[in-house]
């Protein structure tokens, strides 16, 4: 009886070890040029995905700690993938390739096919649609590569500056509930940042309607402007002494608005080769899709609203496309992730709640 067990746990562990060699072997970026064409895309996504979501299984229960590890929905994304939902993904991929404004950058950087991008280190490639320090995980051809942007470019900053008044009265509201609402930012790697708290008005392109109850003008202002994505659009609250390490936001085309509510001196910004700080009632526009990093070297919390909208290069009709193969909401998903978000958890239920004494320390004079 012993021998039986420890034969079918060799191979078990065989099988493991041998499933872990062949994943290695599949991201190989060789590997992945040759199994990714389209012919064969919905498979191998397919396969990748219920891989990787055994894996992530077998990991969680052999934790010690199950909350440090990959969360259920994401588990169960994994593995309940369908070879019918890559087939989808590669259909709507076929759109976005048709756009003009991606053909003209696939054109520019000598790309025959959307498909063939990701196996391009594309950001080497010298053209307008491209930069150094601009390294999204999902690339569309196309869009111009700018660090910042001049907000006066945008018809959607003067409405949110006008607003700073009222915005900035119902965040304070917030505040003065004890920070309901705010909750400790998990990426999407389930990594938790201390020290930025947010409170989510969408994610994932999910609306959160009771903290959009407890800000009703901020929600209605934000829904009505011009090509507003709903990705991820929240209160970001950077604690005093506080560093976000550098990241790059998940897909090129969406441009990034922080509305500066509460800005102390000595907080700033670094997107790509370029830096900036904030100012209070002011927008700044970026690019997030640049590798970027946020430091708060104040005694004081940083807040912005934190939003996004659709790159001006994209026309109406393009826009529709993009929203319709998931947007920035799946492209920060991921292929086989998609539907972990639909549940409405996105690592939300894993966050604490936010206390005052503990995260906000007192505003400037004047803020």
């Amino acid at each position: 009886m012993l021998s039986k067990a420890l034969i079918v746990t060799g191979l078990a562990v065989w099988a493991f070890l041998g499933l872990i060699f062949a994943l290695a072997i599949l991201n190989r970026p060789r590997a992945r040029r040759w199994l990714e064409r389209p012919a064969w895309y919905p498979y191998m996504l397919y396969f990748r995905s219920r891989a990787h979501g055994f894996l992530l299984a077998v990991v969680a229960r052999l934790r010690s700690a199950p909350s440090r590890g990959a969360p259920p929905e994401v588990i169960h994304a994994f593995r309940s993938a369908r070879v019918n939902d890559f087939a989808q993904l590669r259909a709507m991929l076929y759109e976005v390739e048709a756009l003009p404004t991606v053909q003209r950058g696939l054109a520019a950087l000598g790309i025959n096919s959307i498909f063939e991008v990701p196996h391009r280190a594309v950001h080497t490639i010298k053209s307008p649609y491209t930069a150094p320090l601009q390294r999204p995980a999902y690339y569309i051809p196309g869009v111009p590569a700018h660090s910042f942007y001049d907000p006066a470019e945008f018809e959607w900053v003067k409405p949110l500056e006008a607003a700073f008044p009222m915005i900035k009265r119902e965040l304070m509201g917030v505040l003065h509930q004890n920070g309901k609402g705010f909750k400790t930012y998990m990426s999407e790697g389930n990594q938790r940042l201390e020290g930025w708290n947010t409170f989510n008005f969408f994610f994932y392109g999910r609306k959160f309607e009771e903290n959009c109850a407890l800000c009703p003008e901020t929600a209605a202002l934000l829904e009505s402007l011009p090509r507003f994505e709903r990705d991820h659009v929240m209160f970001s609250a950077l604690n005093p002494h506080a560093h976000i390490p550098s990241h790059t936001g998940p897909m090129n085309g969406i441009i990034r608005g922080h509305l500066a509510l509460v800005a102390p001196g000595g907080s700033y910004i670094k997107v790509g080769p370029d830096e900036r700080s904030w100012e209070e009632g002011k927008v700044l526009v970026f690019d997030d899709s640049y590798v970027h990093e946020v430091w708060n070297h104040s005694p004081h919390v940083r807040i912005v609203l934190f939003m996004n909208f659709w790159h001006p290069c994209f026309s109406t009709d393009e826009i529709a496309v993009l929203e319709q193969s998931g947007g920035a909401a799946g492209a920060r998903r991921g292929h086989a992730g998609d539907r972990a978000g639909r549940g409405g958890s996105s690592g939300h239920d894993r966050r604490r709640r936010l206390a005052p004494s503990e995260h906000f320390a007192p505003a400037p004079p004047g803020t």
